[in-house]
């Protein structure tokens, strides 16, 4: 999607006598559904204006002789300062107001596209306004176009910003002090801002005091993000989502108690979309998308008129918090409400810096699906992180409470899972950041900002709590992600508002951790010598091309989960052509799409009942067997296995040890799991690395248990294994494609195979 926001040079022959012209209302537009960003350019007069085709659709003309502007829309010109109808819809019977025009637009059932005079902080312009929404803005540049150097122009848009924003942030903290069922409101308070619930101790309300935001950043916060629960407070008919003044007055409180401390504020609508899906939310309301999305435009309206005179360099706006998925909402719908919102918000206030998550809660793997222009500079992208769930989030078996003496209490099975902060532990942490920070890599270099991790209050062994938590804060640091952590208040607290007390080895684990995080180091493979390639899909395949080279004919095999199982009928696995490949040979998964080249395909329609959880394998014996029993390769030496995939999921690549096999024999297990690197892909190709020193045992493996060790096994190497379909589902009907080409071996070379 694109967003109009064009900027006139302070030295553009335009006067102040034609912006306010503009203010006259378009005949005929009756529904804008985008508009190209696109400069202004000149003609001498009407007659020269050139096709309104696609090419220039969103473009803005103006005419010398008149100083007439039009703007190019749906393969015609309109012209935004006509009077009287003069431009308007000229098969009118009058035409003064479209009154009888062929649309309508200016009638009273049409929907009317005016330019409205703009100012901002030291902005002034005009906004184009099509019904209640507000296409774009044009402003006039003012002592330093843009206000990036002038001396009134800190609104003026600061292209970049979003990146040097995410740098300050750095270390945040959430508060829920806003999130609350609002019965208890009872108006502006100047002291403090209570929720109508709490956690701590279940007795003491999430608040925030204006004595807080100091403490907070003298612990050393760099930003507060507010988690703002809005629909609780409308005033009048709830269907028009008009915010409670008393209450807009309270957050504009707390912006502004940040800002005072010297942190940046977060400001975001932290309940609609979450609360969308029926039976989940606390008032059993049951949003759908159609009630939703015209609220959320209404919310964001009324906040960044709000907020709109707060410098942005001390605060940002975050877009609806942790939307959900489909039926709920679509990939489609998201993007569109994002888009709508962005133009909303930068309509009003051009400089504000935007945070952007994903559906499914703010996933790192659905960020590919985001559609954002970020040209400007002024979007940050964000996720949420909470893995291991059954560490930081639930309570084992029970999650029920309990009533006791007077007071609400967890159940004692809750919180007894520990984390130990294994090599294996972190390295699933730095992988699963990995895939946010290589689609910010590929999105422009996009910031990205960790909105929210945390372990709850009742996980009972302190040691692991602070082991997460430094690991966490240190790999996003590393990657450079500005972070949240959950919460100041509520039952993932650092802080116990009731005692006033902080718990020291949470703030410990972000500001100065015991166990300090070393990054995998990883080959310069300019300076590697040996190579080899294992697969390039080409001629010889489905024999490897390390097995031609080799003068043998080891070929890859293909695997199902659901293969000669009768209840996986559902599932089925086909070519580009669509036909069935499960029973025919691997050569019909050859495509002339490949990265170079030939290249893999494959496409996978998973309906499979509950508790069957497919996934698809592909795999390859580096050395054919001489009696049945494996041939091994020594790949001590190996710097790195590289790759190109493209598609939707996570695969996994595999290498299977003498290692692995032997523990899983020593424990009666038939499944002889590997070590892994596990990677998100993405709609375009891209190379993937697998580092020797992130490879992991496979999760919920004996070898895991075991804390199985790459280095104890790499001697002794056979089979390489290309896995599809984590988080394919039983119960939920699934489609993935993916493609693959060129596998090269880096350290090793023909020799060693032989």
């Amino acid at each position: 999607m694109n967003h109009l926001r064009v900027a006139f040079a302070a030295s553009m022959a335009i006067t102040l006598a034609m912006l306010s012209a503009c203010g006259d209302e378009v005949t005929e537009v009756t529904k804008v559904v985008d508009v190209q960003s696109t400069p202004i350019s000149t003609v001498s007069s009407e007659k020269d204006l050139p096709d309104c085709d696609d090419a220039n659709s969103g473009l803005f003309v103006i005419t010398k002789d008149e100083k007439d502007v039009y703007v190019c829309y749906s393969k015609k010109w309109y012209v935004l300062n006509g009077k009287d109808g003069s431009a308007g819809a000229k098969d009118g019977s009058d035409g003064k107001n479209g009154k009888d025009g062929k649309n309508g637009s200016d009638g009273e059932d049409g929907t009317s596209c005016t330019g409205e005079p703009f100012s901002s902080g030291d902005s002034t312009g005009f906004k184009i306004v099509c019904g209640k929404d507000t296409l774009g803005v044009i402003l006039n540049g003012k002592d330093g176009v843009d206000g990036a150097d002038g001396e009134n122009g800190r609104h003026g848009v600061v292209p970049g910003l979003a990146k040097k924003l995410a740098k300050r942030m750095n270390r945040g903290i959430n508060s829920l002090a806003f999130y609350s069922p609002g019965k208890e409101f009872k108006g502006f308070n100047e002291e403090e801002m209570a929720s109508d619930w709490g956690y701590d101790e279940f007795s003491i309300r999430n608040k925030l005091r204006k004595s807080d935001f100091k403490m907070i950043a003298d612990k050393g916060f760099d930003h507060i993000r507010l988690a703002i629960q809005w629909d609780v407070h409308f005033v009048g008919d709830s269907s028009k989502c008009n915010i409670d003044p008393e209450y807009m007055k309270q957050v504009r409180w707390a912006v502004e108690n940040t800002n005072a401390a010297g942190m940046i504020a977060v400001v975001d609508d932290h309940n609609l979309l979450y609360e969308m899906k029926p039976g989940v939310d606390f008032k059993g309301n049951g949003y759908t998308y159609a009630q939703v999305a015209p609220c959320e435009k209404a919310i964001y309206r009324q906040i960044i008129e709000e907020l709109k005179d707060i410098s942005p360099d001390s605060l940002a706006i975050e877009l609806s918090c942790e939307p959900t998925v489909d039926p709920f909402i679509s990939a489609n719908q998201w993007n569109n409400l994002v888009d709508s919102l962005i133009q909303i918000i930068h309509g009003v206030d051009p400089a504000r810096v935007i945070i952007v998550g994903s559906r499914n809660y703010y996933s790192r793997d659905y960020l590919q699906e985001l559609q954002l222009d970020n040209s400007d500079g002024l979007l940050i992208a964000t996720f949420h992180y909470y893995e291991p769930y059954s560490f930081t989030m639930n309570c084992g078996a029970n999650t029920a409470l309990k009533f006791e003496n007077g007071k609400n209490v967890w159940d004692d099975t809750c919180g007894t899972e520990t984390w130990k902060g294994t090599k294996s532990q972190i390295m699933t942490i730095y992988k699963d950041f990995e895939v946010a920070a290589r689609w910010a890599k590929a999105h422009g270099d996009i910031p990205v900002y960790l909105g929210e991790y945390g372990v709850r209050g009742y996980v009972k062994d302190s040691a692991s709590s602070e082991k997460w938590l430094g690991a966490v804060t240190q790999i996003a640091d590393y990657f450079g992600f500005a972070k949240a952590v959950f919460s100041f208040d509520t039952d993932f607290h650092l802080y116990h508002i009731g005692k006033d007390k902080w718990d020291t080895y949470k703030l410990r684990a972000l500001f100065n951790p015991k166990d300090k995080f070393s990054a995998p180091a990883k080959a310069d493979l300019d300076t590697v010598s040996k190579m080899v390639l294992l697969e390039d899909f080409e001629e010889d395949f489905p024999v490897s091309k390390l097995s031609s080279e080799l003068g043998n004919n080891e070929t890859w095999g293909f695997y199902s989960s659901c293969k000669d199982k009768t209840n996986c009928d559902v599932v089925e696995t086909t070519n580009e052509s669509g036909t069935r490949v499960e029973s025919t040979t691997l050569a019909s998964f050859k495509t002339k799409e490949g990265h170079t080249g030939d290249g893999l395909y494959m496409k996978h329609v998973a309906d499979a009942p509950e508790g069957v959880n497919p996934y698809y394998s592909l795999q390859v014996k580096f050395v054919p067997d001489a009696d049945g029993s494996p041939v091994y390769v020594d790949f001590s030496d190996m710097k790195a296995i590289s790759f190109y995939a493209k598609g939707q999921g996570r695969i996994r690549v595999v290498l299977m040890t003498a290692y692995s096999d032997s523990i899983a024999t020593a424990n009666n297990t038939e499944w002889n799991a590997g070590f892994y690197a596990e990677y998100a892909l993405s709609n375009e190709w891209a190379r993937y690395m697998l580092w020797p020193n992130e490879l992991i045992p496979e999760k919920y493996s004996v070898l895991e248990a075991q804390e199985g060790d790459w280095n104890k096994a790499k001697d002794k190497v056979y089979v390489l294994v290309v896995k599809q379909g984590d988080g394919v589902v039983g119960g939920v009907k699934s489609t993935v494609e993916w493609y693959l080409d060129d596998f090269t071996i880096y350290g090793l070379d023909l020799l060693d195979f032989q």
